[in-house]
């Protein structure tokens, strides 16, 4: 068993509960969930040692930020100091670094997020002090990242084509980052079995929807949709960040039958995923960035053994197809269609759809299979 490096601005699961208490606005939840199974993968063959920049902003109280090493099995989270200042975070954090890393550790690979600069230049240092090789971690292209300047996304591709491998969810990512033909192995993403609480957060039937609640990514289309639809019997439960608060209070207005949780933690997004009668995925067809990314909420819902909708995806089609309940388009009409085919469906049909579905993602993205494939590719 090796011992590794994982460099990544997402928080132990445990930790996250406390931001979302803290964060005026919710950190990317996908983001956060996504990087702590990869980093539980990586687990099962070698031990990991994780070091999390914490994502921060003003309304936090940084002396009640703890400066501590959460241990979990092979894992250990290591946080080094914080700083609301972008000068002091420049000139201290390399040093900060390595003060929570042990000087006499041998390592063998680092693993690092591609999408975030202080990050991949922290990790390129730290491989030269243990001498050790630096894998990219390439879950999209920088260009489709908003509110970022042209030359950050520049400086962000040409340091990430700079590392010693990659790990990365399509083949367009891997052509982006790797054009020097380094060792690199490509994932549709990562899931994990479910063994947390079986006593439901909400009573009785409902369709869920977690992740961005932003228009451009199709959840008003869903709401009208279901209104539409209007089934008494079943609500429509709706969470996540990049909320516009007013906005989505007057598409709700007066429905009861629609309830708004605000951002969760990883354990009660699973729960609700897990008590749906379906999971929605409503975010439109963009071939420019389906290219790059797989919606990780869909293989998510399907590895907990529950039938999801999704919007016509090319990526996942090509091994998940008779897998998911399509729908053509983000509008209102084709997701109206796509609910009244789940809805329509027998609970033998149900059965026997999310079985064969499960086991399709499981057999090519479970803890055990990609972490296998990393160990692989670091020894």
């Amino acid at each position: 068993m090796s011992k590794v490096i994982y460099f990544t601005n997402a928080v132990s699961q445990t930790m996250f509960v406390d931001y979302l208490k803290k964060w005026r606005v919710s950190p990317n939840l996908s983001n956060q969930n996504f990087h702590n199974k990869l980093i539980k993968a990586i687990s099962q063959y070698d031990k990991v040692d994780v070091i999390s920049i914490r994502p921060i902003n003003s309304n936090f109280e940084l002396n009640k930020l703890p400066q501590l090493v959460e241990d979990e099995f092979n894992i250990s989270w290591r946080y080094p100091k914080v700083s609301t200042s972008r000068v002091a975070k420049v000139l201290f954090l390399n040093k900060r670094i390595k003060k929570v890393l042990p000087s006499n550790e041998n390592y063998e690979a680092i693993f690092v997020d591609t999408l975030n600069l202080s990050l991949l230049k922290s990790a390129i240092k730290v491989g030269n002090r243990y001498n050790c090789k630096v894998y990219g971690i390439c879950t999209d292209n920088p260009n489709n990242i908003s509110f970022t300047s042209e030359n950050y996304k520049k400086k962000l591709i040409k340091l990430g084509q700079s590392l010693d491998g990659y790990i990365s969810l399509t083949k367009a990512i891997t052509d982006l980052y790797n054009i020097n033909k380094k060792p690199c192995i490509q994932i549709d993403g990562v899931s994990e079995e479910y063994e947390g609480s079986f006593k439901p957060i909400i009573e009785g039937k409902y369709i869920y929807f977690g992740g961005s609640l932003m228009e451009e990514y199709g959840v008003y289309s869903l709401i009208e949709a279901y209104k539409d639809i209007n089934p008494k019997d079943i609500k429509l439960v709706l969470c996540g960040h990049h909320v516009n608060i007013n906005q989505l209070n007057n598409a709700i207005k007066d429905n009861e039958n629609i309830l708004y949780l605000g951002p969760v933690s990883y354990e009660d997004n699973l729960n609700l995923i897990k008590h749906s009668i379906f999971s929605v995925n409503p975010r439109p067809i963009n071939p420019k960035i389906d290219e790059y990314s797989i919606p990780s909420k869909t293989l998510e819902c399907i590895s907990l053994g529950i039938l999801n909708i999704t919007v016509e995806n090319r990526l996942l089609k090509e091994h998940y197809k008779e897998c998911i309940i399509w729908s053509n388009s983000s509008s209102k009409e084709d997701l109206k269609q796509a609910l009244n085919k789940a809805l329509s469906l027998s609970k033998e049909e149900v059965d026997k759809l999310t079985k064969k579905a499960k086991e399709k993602v499981m057999e090519r993205t479970s803890l055990e299979v990609v972490g296998k494939q990393i160990h692989d590719l670091i020894i």
